[in-house]
């Protein structure tokens, strides 16, 4: 995900640098017209602030904006968005102040300014505990926590074109982090009017996007909200107003559709019920090429899968505390077989804990496939029959970039794992309604997740999106506790240089080669396409994928 994400992820739309890195459009192309958008599954909730999925991302990352974002086709390239200026920042690392865009008004024609910036930044950091903290897992990870337990010591309007926010500890990644979705500002008066913060998710109708255009999701992006129908279809429409009238949208409206899988993908870009897919399965790609459709090329992979193994559910030890279980299950998998069978040449095997491409990866020694050894291992752990009997749970109606058939390597995994000896239950959730919430809230004991680049550095895998402690306490999705790790994570985030920082996460690296909290599966070069129609659309590792340059083909 984006999360899971990724979550995917996911950062502000990018309006003025759009144009430089966009292919120009093609003869025979003009504005206007409406675009169908697959998806690889629903989209879990309207409010960019509460979601850590790629699929809900990629479409409000059309409409709501931050202050500042990724050049389009970049996964660490900074530029400002709503900010007029990258900020300066203090001697000491701790205050940011950003110079604001004039003239910029939300979609509800409230005015964007330094006192709505406050407002948002206050509004995350004082999300109330329960689901909603759940929901908003971006700013804990990022931040630390919430209310007092948050890195953020103060936010501030000195005036209306000024923002200024402190920290109170140096953190190298503030400026990358700012650039994700989550961090998208949303008009003030439509989050209060909507109850937007409301604790309880299934009665919060701005999260569910159930207002109607103009009330959910009130950015100031190119694209405006105008239906978000659950696990059906969710639509934008052009912003007339938009402030950046060189970047302004072409299209009418974008359609953002749910599929099931890779088959559907692709059948409805064939017969022309889609014109852009965000993922095929790489299995579909030359059969894609055959009919005429253009492969997305997303460069080098952003993404990894992993087989998790929480160690602590509800505050329960499970067998996965035991190093001996988690040696044995990582020597068991076969992955370079899964690359095989699933990934057709678009993946490889793992060696680390993040995608090669990342900065500060660090190749580790991780266990080899040995079914013998894997057997030897687990008989150290001394396991009853009944703890040899294990549920293994994977996402339904859904397909991940690094997770093209959820199903069938779930099968594959599970056969491996009853060759040393488990009898394994299979256990399946719906991706959108409440896989995603459960695996984060750490209710799965042994699962399939991954995650998407936000943005191509070791502290988006390891600290925001998986390892880093939430409130003083090890993520519940892994149940990791290793105070050493956490204590070198916040070390790096305070490192007053890149090289010190990459350091100290080769060497929280190292101790997660030790304790093995969960099992590298795939690192893949995710395919999307689209069709002959398409034309200025720029494709990115991470996920963060922007339709106001895109035209149709009359």
């Amino acid at each position: 995900m984006k999360r899971f994400a990724s979550l995917l992820a996911v950062a502000a739309l990018v309006a003025s640098a759009c144009s430089s890195s966009s292919a120009s459009p093609s003869a025979g192309t003009a504005g206007g017209g409406s675009m169908v958008v697959a998806l690889d599954g629903p989209a879990v909730y309207a409010d960019p602030a509460l979601v850590s999925d790629g699929n809900s991302l990629y479409v409000e990352a059309q409409v709501v904006q931050g202050l500042v974002g990724l050049k389009p086709g970049t996964i660490s390239d900074v530029i400002p968005v709503l900010a007029s200026a990258l900020p300066t920042v203090s001697s000491d690392g701790l205050t940011y102040t950003f110079k604001l865009r004039t003239g910029v008004k939300f979609h509800d024609g409230t005015d964007f300014n330094a006192d709505a910036v406050v407002y948002n930044y206050k509004r995350w950091q004082n999300f109330p505990a329960g689901d909603v903290q759940t929901a908003a897992y971006y700013y804990g990870a990022v931040f630390g926590g919430f209310g007092d337990k948050s890195n953020v010591a103060d936010v501030s309007a000195p005036d209306q074109q000024t923002f200024v926010i402190k920290l109170k500890a140096p953190q190298s990644n503030f400026l990358l982090a700012s650039t994700l979705a989550v961090f998208g500002i949303e008009s003030p008066t439509a989050l209060k009017a909507g109850d937007a913060d409301n604790a309880t998710l299934a009665n919060n109708k701005y999260a569910q996007g159930q207002l109607g255009q103009g009330k959910d999701m009130v950015g100031t992006g190119p694209f405006m909200f105008k239906e978000w129908v659950a696990k059906d279809h969710y639509t934008v429409v052009k912003n007339p107003n938009y402030w950046d009238s060189a970047n302004a949208a072409k299209l009418d409206q974008v359609i953002f559709k749910p599929f099931k899988d890779s088959t559907s993908k692709l059948q409805a870009l064939q017969a022309g019920g889609a014109d852009l897919a965000f993922s095929i399965s790489p299995l579909d790609v030359k059969t894609a090429k055959d009919s005429g459709l253009t492969i997305i090329d997303r460069g080098a992979s952003c993404n990894q899968l992993n087989l998790a193994m929480n160690q602590s559910v509800g505050g329960t030890p499970t067998i996965y505390a035991d190093k001996n279980v988690r040696l044995a299950i990582s020597e068991a998998v076969n992955k370079s077989s899964y690359v095989a069978a699933f990934y057709s040449g678009l993946g490889k095997v793992p060696t680390g804990f993040m995608p090669p491409a990342t900065l500060g990866f660090k190749a580790e020694t991780l266990p080899s496939y040995s079914v013998d050894q894997a057997k030897a291992d687990l008989a150290k752990a001394n396991l009853t029959a009944d703890q040899k009997t294990i549920d293994l749970y994977y996402p339904s109606n859904v397909v991940r970039p690094y997770m093209p058939d959820p199903k069938g390597i779930a099968q594959a995994i599970a056969s491996d794992l009853q060759a040393i000896g488990f009898t394994v239950n299979f256990k399946t959730e719906d991706w959108g309604t409440g896989y995603v919430d459960d695996a984060t809230a750490g209710k799965f004991p042994l699962y399939l997740f991954g995650w998407t680049c936000d943005w191509a550095g070791a502290d988006n895998f390891l600290y925001a999106a998986w390892f880093g402690y939430q409130n003083g306490q090890p993520n519940p999705q892994f149940g990791w506790k290793n105070d050493q790790a956490n204590t070198l994570m916040l070390k790096a985030l305070a490192e007053p240089s890149e090289d010190a920082a990459n350091a100290d996460w080769g060497q929280v690296q190292d101790l997660l080669a030790q304790d093995l909290p969960v099992v590298p599966i795939v690192n893949s070069t995710p395919p999307g396409a689209y069709t002959s129609k398409v034309h200025g659309f720029v494709g990115a590792s991470n996920g963060i994928e922007y339709f106001n340059t895109v035209t149709l083909s009359k």
